[in-house]
């Protein structure tokens, strides 16, 4: 009789499983013309997304922008400085910052290695390099636009802006795979010349509330005594590079016109306000955080008369610190929700006297009694409740995450 032959032993020790291993980190590459110390808003904005960013685990960010300034060292972010011929900026008031071959080819190695890349915005040289890399190299590239052409006085670089916009600015957009705008006007204006692909987002610039709030009515008069200002004698704040696209000349012929009013001007760049040689005029460089907030603080209204902007951070900055701004009625018009709190008058690029003029009438007829009692709340709490960095920067993290899933990598090639 046949039997069945015995089952093989069974072995009784139990098979561990094995651990499925940690997603590894997405690395990005971050492309600005310059570090925040360059002092101009789409750097300083970067640098405070840049430093939120940093706190998420799941992302690395290697930040590459040029090196004619220091890199803010942010833990959680690796810099990578470019080699930089800045030119342009120092001889012209034109900042186009100009990356070696040798920066180029770190830059390509860089998105090399990376998931994805992240341009703020798209007509600097070392921007298209990067857009152009990142496309060859099959990553996806998410693009924040912050302004749109800029109306140069120069015919010449009003023409070449205009061109620029249409070949290089237009096309990056409709190819990125996201397209993100701080500003409603800005949004409005591309949705109408670019034939987009994909849907774009408008996500506004944040405020560092800790920094930036109203003052008390004591801590504003102390401030007030600090600087030696009279009780009776109104402060008009300019914040923002001393560049020509920031009305510097406008700013000069209403210091002239209203001699008995003091103006702030706090920044720096190749325009030099105290060449002016006006006894009201005080220039004041490098301040930032706490120190600048003293200056939203301290004066009576932030006077922008800028064009090319989308919306300044300054001006969100200001409001929430409680203090009135003035600025055109196209900047005004970058958030749709803060253009009923400010004040407008009208900016010729071309004819910054007929602007001074009219700024000077605006200012005069004010419906606001200045110097300021105190600060206007009703800024401050829209600031308060909208402009929180923290949260906008985890909306832009979750947005780089998902860019660089499969699904969006494919959608890159």
């Amino acid at each position: 009789m046949n039997t069945a032959p015995p089952p093989p032993p069974q072995d009784k020790r139990k098979k561990k499983q094995a651990t499925p291993a940690a997603p590894l980190p997405t690395k990005i590459v971050l492309v600005t013309h310059y570090y925040p110390a360059h002092g101009g808003g789409i750097e300083k904005v970067a640098g405070h997304l840049a430093s939120d960013i940093a706190t998420d685990r799941d992302l690395i960010l290697t930040w590459s922008a040029s090196d004619c300034d220091p890199a803010p060292q942010t833990e959680g972010t690796t810099y990578l400085p470019m080699r930089t011929c800045n030119a342009t900026e120092k001889l012209l008031g034109f900042p186009w910052p100009i990356w070696g071959p040798r920066s180029v080819m770190k830059l390509r190695k860089a998105i090399t290695e990376a998931d994805g890349v992240w341009l703020h915005d798209t007509l600097y040289l070392g921007n298209i390099f990067a857009f152009l890399i990142a496309k060859a190299r099959r990553k996806p590239v998410a693009i924040t636009q912050h302004i749109e052409p800029i109306p140069y006085k120069n015919p010449v670089l009003r023409l070449l802006m205009r061109v620029a916009d249409k070949v290089i600015t237009g096309p990056m957009l409709r190819h990125a795979n996201e397209t993100i705008f701080i500003s409603d006007r800005v949004a409005e204006d591309y949705y109408h010349k670019v034939s987009f692909i994909r849907p774009i987002k408008v996500i506004p610039n944040g405020v560092d509330l800790r920094l930036f709030h109203p003052a008390m009515p004591e801590n504003r008069r102390f401030l007030r005594q600090q600087f030696a200002v009279k009780n009776e004698q109104p402060i008009l704040l300019f914040v923002g590079r001393f560049v020509e696209k920031k009305g510097m000349d406008v700013l000069r012929r209403l210091a002239v016109l209203l001699p008995e009013w003091r103006f702030w001007l706090a920044g720096a760049g190749p325009i030099d306000p105290a060449a002016w040689l006006l006894p009201n005029v005080h220039v004041l460089k490098g301040r930032q955080g706490q120190s600048l907030a003293e200056l939203y603080q301290a004066a009576d209204l932030l006077i922008l008369p800028s064009y090319g902007e989308g919306f300044p951070l300054v001006i969100q900055e200001a409001m929430a610190c409680g203090l009135p701004v003035l600025c055109s009625p196209e900047t005004a018009k970058g958030n749709m929700q803060a253009a009923r709190y400010l004040h407008t008058a009208e900016v010729w690029p071309c004819n910054p006297e007929r602007t001074a003029a009219v700024w000077y009438e605006k200012i005069k007829a004010m419906p606001l009694a200045l110097p300021l009692e105190g600060p206007e709340e009703g800024l401050a709490e829209l600031a308060q409740q909208t402009w929180d960095w923290h949260p906008i920067a985890q909306v832009y993290a979750d947005i780089l995450k998902k860019m660089t899933t499969k699904k969006g990598a494919a959608r890159a090639k």
